[in-house]
């Protein structure tokens, strides 16, 4: 039996649906498939019910589940065991998404102040991307403004922000101190990946705008191009050292705070339940608790 047939197991028997699976095991769904049956083979008997419509884990599944958890986290502590003790120091991690410096430089204090020996790795990511990781052990630690219903995260508010919306420099916005949903009627409202147009807190200006677009941020500049034209806004933070406002804030844009319902924009520090032990990241998210017990407020 192989570590990588339990892997696929679990990734199937956690979507219950093979090609959400293979898209999160960057694989294709036929490998994917035939690794399952490989496994099924080895033990005798089937471990999915495939369904038309659905698949369901038959009782040997479900039995196997706890097994193949095990197996793999004790797999994951011995890797990271290994590495620490090749490397003789602590290597640390922390996916970020677009968040202030401050926050950034205060969180990697705090891993320093609890590991003064460790390397900390920052690697940009947006939200889902880390949470991903994070399951799958790539990151020890993400910065997200998004949460999964997932028993394995664990979430610690480490900074509030006031949303804010990026908009052309016009006078009938340039005039507002604060910008009400009913205020960009008219206007195309410009989602940038990462984001949840069917968030709750946004509903009324969903309502409001003229359409919802979709668009790539991977163009510098590509963003406030588009709103400097008049026709178009963007959700984005009002603080001013937040990377998305000084990203979209220029010639023919400016950025007001926007009245919502979430008078805030939550960022978590965010990390694997089973990670939180004193020979792993225990000592890290001690000093992380108390240097976050209150949020940040910019």
């Amino acid at each position: 039996m192989e570590i990588r047939h339990l892997r696929h197991f679990l990734a199937v028997a956690e979507t219950l649906n093979f090609s959400r699976a293979a898209e999160a095991l960057r694989m294709s769904a036929p490998p994917l498939s035939r690794s399952i049956q490989q496994l099924e083979i080895e033990i005798g008997d089937a471990l999915f019910v495939r369904g038309t419509r659905k698949v369901e884990l038959t009782p040997l599944g479900h039995s196997l589940v706890p097994h193949a958890s095990r197996i793999l986290q004790n797999m994951e502590e011995l890797n990271r065991d290994m590495r620490r003790r090749v490397r003789g120091h602590v290597e640390v991690n922390i996916g970020m998404r677009s968040v202030p410096p401050e926050l950034t430089r205060a969180l990697t204090e705090a891993v320093h102040h609890a590991e003064p020996e460790s390397d900390v790795r920052l690697e940009p990511l947006d939200s889902l991307t880390q949470l991903e990781q994070i399951v799958s052990g790539k990151l020890s630690l993400g910065l997200v403004n998004q949460r999964l219903r997932d028993r394995r995260l664990e979430y610690l508010p480490v900074l509030r922000e006031a949303p804010g919306i990026a908009l052309p420099d016009q006078p009938r916005f340039a005039d507002l101190s604060v910008v009400q949903p009913a205020d960009l009627a008219g206007l195309r409202l410009l989602i940038q990946p990462g984001a949840d147009p069917t968030a709750e807190a946004l509903e009324p200006i969903v309502r409001s705008v003229r359409e919802v677009v979709q668009v790539s941020s991977d163009i510098v500049g590509g963003l406030s191009a588009i709103i400097s034209q008049g026709r178009s806004c963007c959700l984005t933070l009002a603080n001013p050292t937040a990377p998305w406002h000084k990203y979209l804030a220029g010639d023919g844009v400016i950025v007001r705070p926007l009245a919502l319902k979430s008078d805030s924009a939550i960022t978590y520090l965010c990390w694997r339940v089973d990670r939180d032990r004193p020979d792993d990241l225990a000592p890290i998210l001690q000093v992380a608790r108390e240097r976050f017990a209150t949020p940040v407020d910019l």
